[in-house]
This record gives structure tokens, sequence and C-alpha cells, in this order.
């Protein structure tokens, strides 16, 4: 089977763009896989990405001037004067990096597809596909958001939707309402991001270190409950490892609790894994692929029990703690659980952390994504093409 990602960035260090790349890994063991990227914009190739996966690019924009990655007679007026045109193929709330350039160079690109299967990996994407790919080719989309608020937008065209967990799927469903349980509704399906496979090193759950990684919007929360669950002389620290806006914010909080020493600001690691084997627990993760990476060192998690993301995968009692969103006292009461100095409860929820990981394992998930590619390749085109124009001008998820 020929299976095309169609990504608006793949290039980035985000956990979308790795999710992608990882998927598209696995799934070239067995099928023809391409990952089609509108934009590059890193002169380096990706990390991470198999080497049985084709990556094609669209759009250059590395430079000055955006450069379609196709032969053309464009001039660097002409490339100039497009770009300088707003979208009409995307939402520009969606994705305002989009110009009549970049439209240009998708439609052809959708409209010359050689692929059995097209997976969109960005809300902004769906509509062009279904704009401009063949009518044989299965479109699916997959959300990598927690499933909340209104459904992308013309997702109804789809063949089905993809989300990470069945509380996510529960959601959307939820948002569809009756439409739904509509034959003509796209295919809602649950298939989680795979654990981290191969070789990982694990953790002892001794260093008496808690490591927050991922988003930095709720760091703040993080250091707060820090500095109530673990008074100086503990031998606690956390370590926080990203970037953002928010850290000028969370270095003056620091300062003001006094805990330089104990607190450290460390920005992106290149190598996850290995902190994760340097960590005691995880707090307040804010995805489940964050979770997953935690897990596969034998970490456990302290998350928000909210619905979406970490909440989604971590099992209260069994391979972390949930605590109530933003109740900062909560969360410090469990840090201390996970602080106290005979360490059983932090080594029983290690344990089922990295047991866990075997619901996420990559055979697994892959699996499921070939077993629901060959179940709506099957599919007659006249009755997929019938269903997606049914939906064609509002019905559900239409925008």
């Amino acid at each position: 089977m020929r299976i095309v990602f169609l990504v608006t960035r793949a290039d980035e260090p985000g956990s979308l763009a790795h999710a992608v790349r990882a998927r598209a890994g696995h799934l070239a063991a067995r099928h023809d896989v391409e990952v089609v990227s509108v934009f590059r914009t890193r002169d380096r190739p990706p990390p991470g990405l198999d080497d049985r996966v084709r990556l094609r690019h669209l759009v250059d924009r590395t430079g000055p001037v955006p450069v379609p990655l196709r032969p053309t007679a464009l001039t660097d007026r002409a490339r100039q004067q497009l770009a300088a045109v707003p979208s009409a193929l995307v939402d520009p709330d969606l994705e305002p990096d989009f110009d009549a350039l970049a439209d240009t160079e998708l439609a052809l690109a959708l409209r010359t597809l050689d692929a059995d299967v097209l997976v969109t990996a960005s809300p902004a994407l769906p509509g062009a596909a279904a704009d401009h790919a063949p009518a044989a080719v299965v479109r699916i989309h997959e959300e990598h958001g927690a499933g909340e608020g209104a459904p992308p937008a013309r997702v109804g065209e789809c063949d089905a939707v993809v989300v990470r967990t069945e509380g996510a799927r529960r959601r959307l469903a939820a948002a569809l309402g009756a439409a739904a349980r509509d034959p003509a509704t796209p295919r809602l399906a649950a298939i989680p991001y795979p654990a981290p496979d191969g070789f990982r090193p694990r953790s002892s759950r001794t260093t008496r270190t808690a490591v927050l990684a991922g988003p930095l919007t709720r760091a703040d929360q993080a250091i707060a409950a820090f500095a109530a669950a673990a008074p100086d002389g503990s031998g606690w620290r956390l370590r926080i490892f990203g970037d953002g806006p928010e850290l000028p914010r969370l270095r003056r909080r620091v300062a003001e609790l006094g805990l330089y020493e104990r607190v450290e600001l460390l920005g992106p690691s290149p190598s996850m894994a290995a902190e994760w084997a340097k960590a005691g627990f995880a707090v307040l993760p804010q995805g489940s692929a964050e979770v997953l990476e935690a897990y596969a060192a034998g970490v456990p998690a302290v998350a928000h029990d909210v619905a979406g993301g970490a909440a989604d995968v971590v099992r209260d009692g069994v391979d972390g703690l949930l605590v109530p969103p933003d109740d900062v006292a909560a969360l410090a009461g469990a840090m201390a659980r996970l602080m106290a100095p005979d360490a059983e409860l932090l080594h029983r929820l290690g344990a089922g952390a990295l047991a866990g990981t075997g619901r996420f394992a990559t055979d697994r998930v892959t699996r499921r994504w070939e077993e629901l590619c060959a179940e709506l390749a099957a599919v007659p085109v006249a009755v997929r093409a019938g269903r997606a124009s049914r939906h064609r001008g509002g019905g559900p998820g239409d925008g």
C-alpha cells in the first residue's frame, strides 16, 4: 500500500512533526511511505526520519524569497508577487504562512498524487485534500489535539478521523452529536501514539529529581507546588526542559521563591531519553507523547485530571497520580507523596508505568493503522465519493 502523510512543516522539532515522522517510519516497514511537507523550513534533514521514508518539500522558505521545489519558470519577482497574495485554499487563522504560492504548489501536488491513502496532519489541510486529491485516494485526517471543541473544518469529507485516545474519540463524537451515528459521517478511530521502541535507558528513581518537559504553560504551578512539597534540605530538585515566552516569568518565579539552587530552567534537550533516565517522576506532562517518553524509562507521572492529553493515558494509582487542574495544593500533595523517604509509592507507580507501555507497543499501534487503511480502501470509490459529496457545502465538521 502506498501511504502519503501531508504536513505543513515536517522539519520542525515539535511533537506534531515528530509524531508524523515516527508514524511514517513504523508503516514503512511494510508499505511504500512518503511524507509531503508544504514548507521546507530548515537546511538540514529532520531528525529521526526513517531511511525508508521519502521526504518531499513543496516550497523552500529557508531563504529571503519562497522558492517552489520543482522545476518552474517563475522569476523571483513572480514568486514574491504570489507570496504577497493571501491564501484562498487554507484558513489563515489556522496557517498564517500560507499564500498564493503555497496554494499553487499544494494544489498541484494533490492533483498529481499517486497514493492509496492520504493522511493529513494539520487542521488546515483536510479541505485542500477534499478539493484537489483524486477521488480514488482514501483520505484520513489525524487530529493531534485532545478532541476538544468543534471538529476541524471539512473533516466531514474525509473517510476517517483518527484521534490519540478513546477519551478524545468520545469527545469528538459528542461534538458531532447525532451526526456521529450517521453512516455518511467519517469513521472515528482512536489510535494512540506508540511508546518509544528500541533500547531506552531506565531510571532507578533514586535521583530525587522531578522533571517537566514540553510546553511550559503551567510550569509556574509546578514550581510553586515543588516549593511547597520539597522544603530546603530534602535533596529534591525540579528540572524543567522547554522553551517559549513563559521563560522570563518562570525565572522571576524561581527568584521570588528562592529556588535558584533547586529549580533548573534548562531549555530544550536533544536527548530527553537520557534525561528521563535520570528522573524520579514527571510532573505536569501536557500530552500523551510526553507521558509515554517518561513511562518508557519507568518514570511515573503527576498530571492534571482533565480531559485530553496526559489524563487519557495516566491511570491514577497504577502508573501515576491525577490531580484537579490548576489546584496547586493538590499538585504539591501528589508530589510530596512521590517524594516520601521510603519511596514505596514512587517505585510501585514507576513499575506500573514501564509495564503499561505495552498498551502502546509500536507493533500493536501500527497494526491498527494498517487495518484502518485496508478497511477504508476496500470501500468502493463511488460509495466514498458519494459520502464526501453529501458533506460538501454543509455537513458535520464542515466550515
